[in-house]
């Protein structure tokens, strides 16, 4: 129940490419999810993007308040799909 609610969200925010991995692997279907993922910076991005993430958002400089910014951003997008 737990995970099919995680799944709905619009946005994933994440810290770190060890926590992409780890909500890839929870995705069983990852050619059919199509929400955002908010990253703390480019190199969790990158994991993301190299994993087939689609919908990355992350800031030019790694940091929370960049981070929340991706997040904002990434639930704006969410909104006008």
């Amino acid at each position: 129940m737990v995970l099919k609610l995680a799944l709905s969200a619009p946005v994933v925010a994440v810290a770190s490419p060890s926590a992409i991995c780890a909500w890839v692997n929870l995705i069983s279907e990852l050619e059919q999810w199509n929400n955002s993922v908010a990253c703390i910076g480019e190199t969790t991005a990158k994991a993301a993007k190299k994993l087939g993430l689609r919908n990355v958002y992350y800031p030019a400089n790694p940091g929370l308040e960049g981070w929340v910014g991706s997040i904002i951003e990434a639930l704006q997008a969410n909104v006008c799909l």
